[in-house]
């Protein structure tokens, strides 16, 4: 496969190079035919129940200027419900500054995107699957990232709090080394990230931008996500002694010489080390992901791993954030030279 090969692939496939020919042949035309087809249901058109839920949503201020006084202005050609702001003069529909405004494609194509997303599929796969081209899918993870921005801010962890620092390599560019030889361990070559579970299934994801962890940037990260008098189950790393005692927390404390051999039934760490598990299974799906956007991902992956289990709720819920998300994700903002997998 040439490299013109590899590039088609990023492209939409709604057509075929040959469509415009004036003759095909038996096989050429049973090819577009099928193409075609398979594009139609993968692309229908709004449906009755998406515009009755874009029309439904309470509308009470312009998304403009934030003014209340407005007023209905007819519907726009699909038929969704237009507004006018009378303080800026601006015209609006129920889905104005959300990653849904100016929308080519339905919402409803959104839930099998979600669903692959949430599920460990690389945005390539995704796209493919859903007949899209690959830089649509790479845009709306960045959409879905602007709506997941904040999703951890109020996360406070409780009772049993499971904490350690799970670590991503950096880009290649970027490598330190010493004598011709890549840093081992931890080291200026990888990026850390604070972790903590608790057995409410509340979970934390925290970028530390350090390569070792410190008191500073642990209690940065994690001071704020531990409910004051908990019991901290953790490996004993200094950096932990400044939430035990600003946040009085009851210490639960197993070493690596400790947990080393035994099995996860056996291990008291076990729900954290599960975590990181599938946060580096889920990064290594999507290697070619951008650092500059690792707590993006981080806020990703603690949406996909905590409540509610069913996907279909979770894709319910994430709809739902976004419709009320003054999030509006313009394409060449975020589609300059991204590498997303």
């Amino acid at each position: 496969m040439n490299n013109h090969d590899v590039a088609h692939w990023g492209h939409s496939l709604k057509y075929l190079k040959w469509d415009d020919k004036k003759t095909l042949t038996a096989s050429q035309k049973l090819i577009s035919r099928t193409v075609h087809e398979w594009y139609d249901a993968k692309h229908p058109a709004v449906s009755h129940e998406e515009l009755k839920m874009v029309n439904g949503l309470t509308i009470d201020h312009c998304p403009i200027c934030g003014s209340a006084e407005i007023i209905k202005y007819g519907c726009y050609k699909d038929g969704t419900h237009c507004y006018k702001c009378l303080s800026c003069n601006h015209k609006f529909s129920p889905l104005t500054n959300t990653i849904f405004y100016d929308r080519k494609i339905p919402i409803s194509e959104w839930i099998e995107y979600l669903l692959y997303l949430f599920e460990f599929h690389s945005i390539t796969t995704a796209a493919r699957d859903n007949r899209n081209a690959t830089s649509t899918g790479r845009y709306w993870l960045f959409k879905v990232f602007a709506v997941l921005k904040e999703i951890q801010n109020n996360v406070v962890l409780e009772g049993d709090v499971y904490i350690d620092e799970m670590y991503f390599s950096v880009i290649k560019e970027k490598v330190v080394e010493k004598d011709g030889k890549k840093l081992r361990g931890i080291s200026r070559n990888k990026i850390g990230v604070a972790a903590g579970y608790d057995n409410h299934r509340h979970i934390v994801l925290i970028v530390e931008n350090t390569s070792k962890p410190s008191i500073r940037s642990t209690w940065k990260a994690l001071g704020t996500h531990i409910k004051p008098g908990s019991t901290l189950i953790h490996d004993g790393d200094n950096s932990h002694s400044v939430l035990i005692s600003r946040l009085n927390l009851i210490e639960k404390k197993y070493t690596t010489s400790e947990t080393k051999g035994l099995d996860d039934k056996d291990n008291p760490l076990d729900p954290i080390n599960n975590l990181h598990s599938l946060a580096k299974k889920y990064m290594r799906a999507h290697g070619g992901y951008d650092r500059d956007n690792l707590q993006d991902w981080m806020n990703l992956i603690s949406f996909i791993l905590s409540e509610p289990d069913d996907r279909y709720e979770k894709v319910d819920r994430f709809i739902k954030l976004a419709i009320v998300s003054p999030q509006k994700v313009k394409y060449r903002d975020v589609m300059g030279n991204k590498v997303v997998k």
